[in-house]
């Protein structure tokens, strides 16, 4: 079944860590979990677009692309924590979530809602402007530990079978590697760029849309899409598309790919 179909049916551094400066709004309360951030420096990086692309009917992957960053990019160095969640919570502009009580470790059980009513609360809390990443910011930020997506069938092949063959020894390999634990801050170690537990198994919330997109007929640029935004894309050992209410992938709502062990989210800082 084509993703189209599926998404229709679910919805009828050089790295530089710094502080954030909190400024508070009166009578507010104090934030005591103030979050490090990594910058990305700009530049150039590989990037593969997300969602479900074809030539014609024919089922493709993307084409990956050379993306320039023009500018530096300041992402969370952790995903954000339970007890900064909880603050957010506190001050009902959250909605309460599951908890597993152990120090410094990431907030899960997240909707795509969820994360960016914490953004809109976090950002008026501290007078600066944050939000989640966009998928391929999410690439830029993940450097080594980025899995590419594509499944390297040719754009010329006509038998639908080998890439259902392809895609379905990858899925099984990356069933094979879930971690049902949760770890505290800091227990999948740093990329080469300075963020920490990226990849790891906690998938990520991204802003990006899900993509049908028709590609050219040499497989070299997508010519035409269409973004489906109540599903989102979400970054981890392999990139997925969840509907923007799901906290919790396994017991439903994974549109596309394999359901995440966890969802969380880390936050961009603008300007």
């Amino acid at each position: 079944m084509r993703p189209l179909v599926i998404l229709a049916a679910v919805l009828a551094i050089g790295a530089v860590a710094t502080t954030a400066t909190v400024m508070l709004w009166p009578n507010s309360p104090q934030i005591t979990d103030v979050p490090d951030t990594v910058v990305i420096p700009a530049g150039s990086y590989n990037y593969r677009p997300s969602g479900d692309f074809r030539i014609g009917t024919r089922s493709v992957d993307a084409p990956r692309e050379i993306r320039s960053a023009g500018a530096d990019l300041e992402i969370m160095k952790y995903p954000v924590s339970e007890t900064l969640y909880a603050q957010c919570v506190a001050a009902a502009a959250c909605t309460e979530t599951t908890v597993i009580g152990l120090l410094e470790a990431p907030q899960t059980d997240i909707s795509y809602v969820d994360a960016t009513d914490f953004a809109r609360w976090y950002s008026d809390m501290t007078q600066q402007t944050w939000r989640l990443p966009t998928d391929d910011e999410w690439v830029r930020a993940a450097g080594e530990r980025y899995v590419d997506a594509g499944l390297g069938i040719d754009k010329n092949e006509d038998d639908p079978s080998k890439r259902w063959l392809a895609n379905y020894r990858r899925l099984v390999s990356e069933r094979g590697d879930s971690d049902v634990e949760i770890h505290r801050q800091g227990h999948f170690g740093v990329n080469e760029l300075g963020v920490s537990d990226i990849a790891g198994n906690i998938w990520e919330w991204t802003e990006s849309c899900f993509i049908n997109g028709q590609v050219s007929e040499d497989g070299s640029a997508v010519v035409e899409q269409t973004n489906y935004c109540g599903v989102r894309a979400v970054q981890g050992k392999h990139r997925a598309f969840i509907i923007e209410f799901v906290r919790d992938a396994k017991v439903g709502g994974c549109a596309v790919g394999i359901p995440p062990d966890y969802l969380g989210f880390r936050l961009v800082r603008e300007g």
